[in-house]
């Protein structure tokens, strides 16, 4: 069993948002921010889902040097739970290390967003 977690402060996203406007495209896919900026506020959306990507690559070494954020792609399932997309280096270096059944759990309060993610390996 692999777990990976990560907090983030949502007023750190969105500085770095307002600074970097690039920021956007450089972290979240398209779908993400299809997501994501439909909301009143999408900070606290955004900052979870960069939680959750950090808390990806805490989860196996394998998922760090070379994975692009855009390997990671975390969206709402048909049944509204978040569900975890793995693309390019991401995706082979899960199946070269027999990193499978990927779990997530996402949540954020008015100043904090949190990501918990969990997997089988072997």
């Amino acid at each position: 069993m692999l777990i990976g977690i990560d907090i983030i402060e949502i007023e750190r996203v969105k500085k770095a948002v307002e600074r970097t406007p690039r920021f956007l495209e450089r972290v979240f896919t398209s779908r993400e921010l299809g997501y994501c900026m439909n909301k009143a506020n999408p900070y606290p959306s955004l900052a979870v889902r960069f939680a959750a990507k950090e808390a990806l690559r805490k989860l196996h070494p394998a998922l760090i040097a070379g994975v692009r954020f855009h390997d990671l792609e975390v969206l709402r399932g048909e049944d509204g739970r978040p569900q975890v997309y793995l693309y390019g280096k991401a995706q082979q270096r899960c199946q070269a290390e027999g990193i499978g059944e990927i779990s997530i759990s996402l949540s954020h309060s008015r100043e904090q967003a949190i990501a918990t993610v969990i997997a089988k390996k072997g």
